[in-house]
């Protein structure tokens, strides 16, 4: 029989020990920020992933959500404030009322931006359809839900495609690609291309049996999501978009009237009180950045 000094036995059994205690501890390569795909994620000392709560970076504050992940491009209400997050994931600063951007907003209990800084930015140097009346018409439909979601109220479906055109563009078109699909997942059920178009001809259906403002305006605001997760082609999504405003224009006689219809209607389907979207439409009117004086009766025309 082989015995094993008193010493030896020791350092096995230290080893051993110090073995367990490292399976049992989670492990991080370091503390503080770490890349996941597209995304990034923050790690404490401990190794204790963040979720639901802000962190900074530099000198602009992030917020990580239930799956420890940056919110990016979205609005979100937390500890009962509203926060907007860029498409980096940064938290946006509202103006102040000095720059005359800025109104302030009894819902929110904050100062109303209808285009954020960063959004003027990228209006400059990557939208393609700034000033194409015919585009600012299809935007103009469904401009209450996409301010209400944070988007871009100039920009086609609330957001812009930076490839060439930002540092890490196409970083940010992934990810807004991949956020733009769960939303059409969650919020419609469409996980394709075939699951697209058929809520789309729901959409157009309903709006054109009920002439409905509310369903048409978010038949021109799905096409534009379709668009931003590379369901559709920006061609195919355009082309659309402007057989449904010619609908529009036959089926109201203003901008006052369609949108009227669109609140009534989102108070019939929702069950909820449309206050809150009133306010954004009247904020919208009263800003420098106006997307209803586009005329109505605009002669739309394929233009790009």
């Amino acid at each position: 029989m082989i015995r094993m000094n008193t010493g030896r036995k020791w350092f096995i059994k230290a080893a051993a020990l110090a073995c367990a205690a490292m399976l049992m501890t989670p492990l991080t390569a370091f503390a503080g920020w770490q890349k996941e795909g597209d995304t990034y994620a923050y790690y404490e000392e401990d190794g204790t992933r963040v979720v639901n709560d802000f962190r900074r970076s530099g000198n602009q504050w992030f917020y990580l959500d239930e799956n420890g992940h940056i919110l990016k491009n979205c609005q979100r209400e937390i500890n009962g404030k509203l926060y907007t997050f860029n498409e980096r994931g940064a938290m946006d600063s509202s103006p102040s009322r000095r720059s005359g951007e800025g109104s302030k907003s009894s819902v929110s209990g904050s100062f109303f931006t209808a285009i954020s800084s960063r959004q003027q930015y990228l209006n400059k140097t990557a939208n393609p359809y700034m000033n194409n009346q015919t585009v600012q018409w299809f935007n103009a439909a469904c401009a209450i839900l996409t301010r209400h979601n944070a988007g871009n109220i100039r920009a086609f479906g609330g957001g812009l495609k930076l490839a060439g055109k930002e540092e890490n563009g196409e970083e940010m078109d992934r990810a807004a690609k991949d956020q733009n699909r769960q939303m059409l997942k969650t919020s419609w059920g469409i996980t394709d291309r075939s699951s697209a178009d058929r809520v789309l001809q729901e959409l157009l259906s309903s709006a054109s049996a009920e002439n409905s403002a509310y369903d048409y305006s978010r038949a021109m605001s799905n096409l534009g999501f379709y668009y931003l997760a590379d369901y559709y082609t920006e061609t195919e999504a355009l082309d659309l978009a402007l057989e449904v405003a010619k609908e529009i224009q036959k089926s109201f006689s203003s901008w006052e009237e369609f949108v009227e219809d669109y609140l009534k209607g989102y108070e019939e389907r929702s069950g909820d009180s449309s206050k809150e979207r009133r306010e954004i439409y009247e904020n919208l009117k009263a800003s420098q950045w106006n997307p209803y004086e586009v005329d109505w009766n605009l002669k739309l025309k394929k233009s790009w």
